[in-house]
């Protein structure tokens, strides 16, 4: 195994990665989440595998267009 020596961020350059999310274009309905440093859907984006897009104006992820679901 490889050990790479990584230099863990500085408190300034995580304060910079936080704005930069918090300042990024998001769905109005979308929640900020300090844990996950992100915004966050008000509804679970689905599991089964298949892609979802985010449809503001429902609300509720929708099935990727033309997107084979056998």
């Amino acid at each position: 195994m490889i050990e790479e020596n990584i230099t863990p961020p500085t408190p300034e350059q995580i304060a910079q990665v936080r704005e930069a999310a918090y300042n990024a274009t998001h769905p109005a309905s979308w929640v900020w989440n300090e844990d996950a440093i992100s915004w966050v859907a008000p509804v679970a984006q689905p599991t089964d595998g298949f892609p979802y897009l985010w449809d503001e104006d429902v609300n509720n992820w929708i099935p990727f267009p033309d997107f084979p679901r056998n």
